[in-house]
């Protein structure tokens, strides 16, 4: 940008230099045109400084996140009885009222008896044998 500014000023120097009448046509005309150009330039110079404030900011915001994503990933939970998921234990239950899926334990419920999340319709689970809909598989586990 400052070869921009350098430019005005010089273009200004030599519409000074030319000692034209100010109160002609072609005066005022460019007086006004070097106005607007100082204008432009000082506007780009304010658009350049807030790019660069925004530049370090974003790379800031990025230094955090990397940090963050870092602990978060280099955490390790296999030994923290807190974060295991027993895949077996859970089960996949579908509304018969509004169709809602959701996952949950039989081992949850008393008498297999469920009321819905999302609608709140009671009903009655039933244990019934099916197979775990994978092709080919025969494996008729419980639901």
């Amino acid at each position: 940008m400052k070869y921009i500014n350098e430019k005005v000023a010089y273009t200004k120097g030599l519409v000074d230099g030319l000692e034209l009448d100010q109160a002609s046509n072609e005066g005022k005309v460019l007086v006004q045109v070097l106005d607007i150009l100082e204008d432009i330039v000082d506007a780009l110079d304010g658009i350049t400084e807030a790019q660069e404030e925004l530049e370090e900011f974003v790379e800031m915001v990025d230094d955090d996140l990397s940090e963050l994503e870092e602990f978060i990933l280099d955490e390790d939970f296999a030994d923290d009885e807190e974060f295991e998921f027993d895949d077996e234990d859970y089960y996949e239950i579908i509304c018969p009222e509004c169709g809602n899926v959701y996952i949950t334990e039989f081992d949850s419920f008393e008498n297999n008896s469920v009321v819905c999340p999302e609608c709140g319709a009671p009903f009655i689970l039933n244990e019934e044998i099916s197979c775990c809909g994978e092709d080919g598989c025969d494996c008729h586990q419980e639901i």
